[in-house]
């Protein structure tokens, strides 16, 4: 009996952390550990990069904001790659990438033109992975760019079937919404795989954008 009321609770607990959420995003404030149920798990690599809504050219991108705010940030730049683990790759034409506050998910549609407008995301930079992270080449087959030093940049990446981040790479993304985000306003960025609901990449709050490019460690 006592086992039946505790699978009972369970299941309503279950059930309500469940209501509200987006589709494709955890319930705000709730991290849970979804990388289960598709096989894949995507993580940020190195510091997180944020510019202010300014238009121009602030890295690799060229973006233009539906309205400039010097003091609001205005888009992140960082580096995604797959946990260590042999299990083939991501086809980024596919994700659904989101943008989220504690009021507001917005998913961000991707963009492959020479001006990117937001809202939306882009792949600015692709690069090899760490020696530390294995990859088997015999089950990775794959046409990639000639790399050239550390890394290749690779405007458009839409038509050419290179766009799948496997275990031995980095995609750094350019990645801008709708609304600009005052200092000290926490949100999150979170890639799915399709059919799949993983954790957030990043949780960031956004500093006060006393200058243009800050970078986050």
């Amino acid at each position: 009996m006592i086992i039946i009321v505790l699978i009972v609770i369970g299941h309503v607990i279950i059930t309500t952390l469940s209501k509200g959420s987006a589709p494709g995003n955890p319930p705000p404030g709730v991290l849970r550990a979804y990388a289960g149920e598709s096989g894949y798990a995507i993580r940020h690599a190195g510091p997180v990069t944020v510019f202010s809504a300014i238009n121009g050219r602030p890295s690799d991108v060229t973006v233009q904001f539906p309205r400039q705010d010097p003091a609001h940030l205005g888009a992140v730049e960082m580096t995604v790659a797959l946990f260590i683990g042999d299990m083939g790759g991501i086809d980024f034409d596919k994700v659904g990438l989101y943008w989220a506050t504690d009021t507001l998910v917005e998913k961000i549609p991707r963009k492959n033109t020479l001006l990117l407008v937001c809202p939306g995301w882009t792949i600015a930079d692709r690069f090899d992975a760490p020696p530390s992270i294995p990859a088997n080449s015999v089950k990775l087959p794959k046409k990639l760019p000639e790399m050239k030093g550390t890394s290749t940049s690779v405007p458009n990446l839409s038509a050419n079937g290179n766009d799948i981040l496997y275990p031995d790479e980095q995609f750094e993304v350019f990645i801008c919404p709708t609304n600009t985000t005052p200092p000290y306003q926490q949100f999150t960025i979170t890639v799915n795989p399709p059919g799949s609901v993983l954790p957030p990449v990043a949780i960031i709050t956004a500093p006060v954008m006393d200058q243009p490019v800050i970078t986050l460690n």
